[in-house]
């Protein structure tokens, strides 16, 4: 609203300079040439002319402001003029100019009628300077409908133009909204990985930290094997971290700014390796995969890939390393469907961990149009499934 203001204000001021001078530029011509025209039937330029001149033209200086009010004083103006027997000359064009103000800011009845006076007032005029009267009133016709026709475009152009102003803020304003949005869900994407990807990790961490502790007197190659899948599978989040960082920074020309790589997204083909470090780490998992889930499309396998992930780091977390825990990926031919399934005794807390897990998992179901569901098993432990539709 302050760029559409700034730009009224400029116009209007615009327009302001444009007024004052048409206004005092025609005031000087009409009595430089009044002054200088000298003929015996014509009254002396005198000092009344100069002041009936005076009301004839500086009154335009606010005929946007006034229209009819300026219409008004220079016809008065100019039939005194007329009548004390000055040349009218050049004076009519103060009168039409202000016929033609009126015609582009007054509506139709208001016009009609500034052209009714004006007429009888421009024809007193032309009889004056001798004109057939036939001729004067075709003349007078034609002065005042051109003025009409003029000033009725002007509008139409005016209304063009602020109609255009308007649509170009609104464009401005909804390229704004727009862009807020898409900033919005990218930072939602970013959080969401983030918390994929440090969540597991640190899940898978923190469990073999503890198994190190343990063991670390009584079983020395246990500790040892629980410390390197510490060190892998930080590895592992810090490359993942890097993709990330590196994803934000991409150039406009699909470069990664300061980085020669960009590593692929998680897809199925990876689940191997997801579910080998949960095993390393003591979690038992089975997986099963049914159809051709290697053709899903990028986006899906990624959604996918992070729902088992995340789901599983729930199973670490709060069904325990002794609880095994099943995963289950079966294509059909209108929807893929995932199922984590896990024996242990007790479900994960919404408010675990600020409510992101299971939210998230759900945003990215919604976000290619499927659903997900978690809940208690009857027989015990928790599930998790997955459907999403597919063509």
């Amino acid at each position: 609203m302050h760029g559409r203001s700034l730009h009224q204000v400029l116009r209007h001021r615009r327009r302001w300079v444009v007024d004052i001078a048409v206004a005092v530029l025609t005031f000087a011509m009409m009595c430089a040439v009044g002054s200088l025209f000298k003929q015996p039937q014509w009254r002396w330029f005198d000092g009344w002319a100069y002041v009936l001149t005076a009301l004839i033209c500086l009154p335009l200086a606010v005929r946007r402001v006034w229209p009819v009010l300026t219409l008004i004083v220079t016809l008065a103006a100019y039939l005194v003029f007329v009548l004390r027997g000055h040349v009218p000359g050049l004076h009519l064009w103060g009168p039409v100019l202000a016929l033609y103000s009126v015609a582009a800011l007054k509506p139709t009845l208001v016009i009609a009628l500034g052209a009714a006076v004006t007429a009888p007032t421009l024809y007193v005029g032309s009889v004056e300077l001798g004109i057939p009267s036939v001729a004067a009133a075709a003349q007078v016709l034609v002065v005042v409908l051109v003025a009409w026709v003029l000033g009725d475009q002007a509008r139409q152009l005016d209304d063009r133009n602020r109609r255009l102003v308007d649509a170009t803020e609104e464009l401005r304003r909804e390229h704004e909204r727009n862009l807020e949005h898409t900033v919005t869900q990218e930072r939602v994407r970013i959080a969401r990985e983030l918390h994929d990807v440090i969540a597991h990790h640190m899940s898978v961490i923190s469990m073999q930290a503890g198994l190190s502790d343990y063991v670390f007197d009584t079983d020395p190659p246990t500790a040892r094997g629980a410390v390197r899948t510490i060190g892998r599978v930080s590895r592992e989040a810090l490359d993942d971290m890097r993709r990330l960082l590196a994803l934000l920074r991409v150039s406009g020309d699909g470069d990664v700014a300061g980085e020669p790589w960009l590593s692929p997204a998680p897809g199925l083909d990876q689940l191997p390796d997801l579910l080998a470090r949960l095993r390393a780490a003591g979690q038992p998992v089975e997986l099963s995969v049914r159809g051709a889930v290697g053709e899903l499309p990028s986006g899906v396998q990624l959604a996918i890939y992070r729902v088992i992930q995340e789901a599983l780091t729930n199973v670490v977390k709060h069904a325990g390393s002794a609880a095994p825990a099943t995963v289950e990926v079966c294509r059909e031919q209108d929807r893929v469907t995932v199922t984590v399934a896990d024996e242990g005794s007790s479900a994960p807390s919404s408010g675990s961990d600020g409510g992101f897990g299971l939210l998230g998992m759900r945003e990215r179901a919604k976000l290619y149009g499927g659903s997900l569901t978690a809940r208690a098993r009857p027989e015990g432990g928790f599930v998790v499934e997955l459907v999403i539709p597919v063509s």
